[in-house]
């Protein structure tokens, strides 16, 4: 009995301290660990950032002789009027949301040039190896051909032609985007103010990827879609349309997803992953997505995603002179 006691006394009396000193061995460690970690995460990206360097050296060697050449290809004028008539020749479909798919958007020695001076890999984000994104605000560090090419495509082409070309194309589908058949006349006051595309980027998708049906970001009104696919890649994984089962306002200004808020979609179409595509779509009325199955035969599906929106200090001005029900729906916006 009295060993016993002795012990239980010694128990109380030093077992806090072992706990103390163990938590604090442990959590130095945990801390030694950490700091390690950490050392060889700055490690590898030093690493990276030195090999990509390397690499975006020997490209621009490689193909310092060819900018030239590049820029008596990139002759706007020709350019223009082939992606005039290119779009000139689609035809608007109504279906669930007004599309275009426009085959042959670019002439095919430029469509060329943009597949020969892709991004390398090295480039795009590495959060996560199925959906990988080159932003084009990122062109400074890429490649001098890779950076011009895709410079001109991103400000010559899209926006400074098929941008208001879709909006002139799509013509009262952009006014019903904002009014809608309750406001007639403001939706006509907001397709006449000043749009412009932003947010342009190289898309780089793999097996495995799936993204929901969803809509963009309120303000955008709408989302194009260029292919570039490479001879023989599958035409089967390229977006999907859905149809939602009921009328309904996406209010917020992040994505939206119906399937979130108890609304049904269904496929409605899923257009082709053909090279020198165009898909142009409204962002409203109507959900998209896309998926590219583990098991695909496709192993990279490239795109360049881009948005067109209003001036924002102009369509605030719009929307401050509704009445506040019809505000409610941009409320977030404002």
């Amino acid at each position: 009995m009295i060993a016993r006691a002795l012990y239980m006394r010694l128990r109380r009396v030093m077992l806090p301290d072992f706990r103390k000193n163990w938590e604090k061995d442990v959590e130095a460690s945990a801390t030694r660990l950490r700091e390690t970690i950490d050392g060889l995460r700055q490690e590898v990206e030093e690493l990276r950032t030195t090999q990509t360097g390397l690499l975006v050296a020997e490209l621009d060697r490689r193909d310092s002789p060819r900018l030239d050449a590049a820029r008596s290809q990139l002759d706007i004028g020709r350019i223009r009027a082939h992606v005039a008539a290119a779009i000139q020749r689609a035809s608007v479909d109504p279906y669930p949301t007004p599309h275009l798919i426009i085959d042959r958007i670019l002439p095919d020695d430029v469509y060329e040039l943009l597949l020969q001076t892709m991004p390398p890999q090295a480039l795009f984000s590495r959060r996560d190896p199925l959906k990988q994104d080159f932003e084009i605000e990122g062109l400074p560090g890429a490649p001098r051909l890779t950076a011009f090419a895709w410079g001109f495509f991103d400000q010559q082409i899209v926006a400074g032609t098929v941008t208001q070309l879709l909006l002139e194309r799509f013509g009262d589908a952009v006014a019903r985007h904002y009014g809608g058949a309750d406001a007639a006349a403001f939706g006509r006051q907001a397709a006449a103010i000043d749009h412009r595309s932003f947010a342009g980027r190289i898309q780089l998708r793999r097996p495995g990827y799936a993204l929901q049906p969803h809509l963009d970001p309120k303000r955008v009104v709408i989302t194009g879609l260029f292919y570039f696919a490479r001879p023989g890649d599958s035409e089967s994984y390229g977006t999907q349309l859905f149809e939602v089962d009921r009328p309904f306002v996406s209010a917020g200004l992040k994505t939206y997803y119906p399937e979130n808020h108890g609304l049904r979609c269904t496929v409605a179409r899923t257009v082709p992953y053909r090279p020198n595509t165009l898909f142009a779509f409204i962002n409203s009325g109507a959900a998209h997505g896309a998926v590219l199955p583990a098991d695909a035969s496709l192993k990279e599906r490239h795109a360049y995603q881009f948005y067109v929106k209003p001036d924002d200090g102009e369509l605030k001005q719009l929307l401050r002179a509704l009445p506040d029900e019809a505000r409610a729906a941009w409320a977030e916006f404002l």
